[in-house]
């Protein structure tokens, strides 16, 4: 199938990243399809305000009224998306699952509308972070910036790992749709910075360099991809989650793998890309 599948559910991140989605449609010129499901037990709020006490069936109808309302709020009339509309019973994490399975990009709110099925069971975002096996973007309401001439750079975070090689190499993608600079960052936190001590005596620019060779090893790895793309190498001394917080502040979207080379790397969601996702000021695409 390919293409995008984004995610809905009537909140206010969700229209934000359905938003997105059709930006990115029109400048990959793929499909995208748009998708809200719900089920009996945690039915989104906006459908069941419209729905009401009424049977499954205006249930379902109300579905298709939310859908069809955010289509409208997001669309911008002067360029037209194409785009499928569905609507699926079920468990919206098990659908959204299913859906992304064939999709380049799965594309999801930060926070979903149903906050008490939230609080019990953790946000469907999170579990689809953790479970899915497809590029996932997270966008949070007034994050996503669309309407500037210039698209904001393209920030990657790497480390060398296979992860964030796959990172990168997704940042080239989204750096060449959206016409973007693709700033590529390695950050490293020195052993200094944890023990004043542990290095007495010892040259600290060993472990600049090594950094360094690091970050020009990994633009040698994709260098035939970026032909024609301006590249902005940065290497920074410092904790690599805070260093990509920051380098959002005037980014597009910031790509990271789900996990890296940190001691957090064999969990299934790294805490790089956790930070990431929860506090970057732009879009955020984990790589699995």
């Amino acid at each position: 199938m390919g293409g995008i599948v984004v995610g809905i559910d009537g909140s206010a991140d969700a229209d934000a990243a359905l938003e997105w989605s059709m930006a990115q449609a029109r400048s990959r010129q793929c499909p995208l399809t748009v998708l809200l499901a719900w089920d009996p037990q945690h039915c989104p709020p906006a459908v069941t305000g419209m729905a009401g006490l009424a049977s499954e069936h205006d249930t379902e109808a109300a579905a298709y009224r939310v859908l069809h309302t955010a289509i409208r709020r997001a669309a911008d009339p002067r360029r037209p998306t194409a785009l499928v509309e569905k609507v699926e019973r079920g468990d919206a994490g098990k659908v959204l699952q299913a859906a992304a399975a064939e999709a380049d990009l799965l594309v999801l709110g930060l926070h979903g509308a149903n906050r008490k099925h939230r609080l019990l069971a953790g946000s469907v975002t999170e579990r689809l972070l953790h479970r899915t096996g497809t590029t996932t973007v997270v966008v949070r309401a007034g994050a996503a910036r669309l309407d500037g001439p210039v698209a904001g750079p393209v920030v990657v975070g790497v480390d060398g790992s296979d992860a964030s090689i796959r990172a990168l190499r997704q940042a080239v993608i989204q750096a060449r749709a959206q016409q973007a600079v693709l700033r590529v960052v390695h950050a490293w936190l020195p052993t200094y910075m944890m023990d004043p001590g542990a290095l007495a005596g010892v040259d600290a620019t060993v472990f600049e360099k090594s950094a360094q060779a690091v970050l020009d090893d990994c633009l040698d790895q994709v260098h035939e991809d970026t032909l024609g793309l301006r590249v902005e190498p940065v290497l920074v001394a410092d904790a690599p989650g805070r260093v990509l917080v920051r380098q959002s502040a005037d980014a597009s979207l910031v790509v990271v793998g789900s996990r890296g080379r940190g001691e957090l790397a064999e969990l299934m969601l790294g805490s790089v890309s956790h930070r990431c996702v929860h506090h970057a000021a732009c879009p955020v695409a984990v790589v699995h």
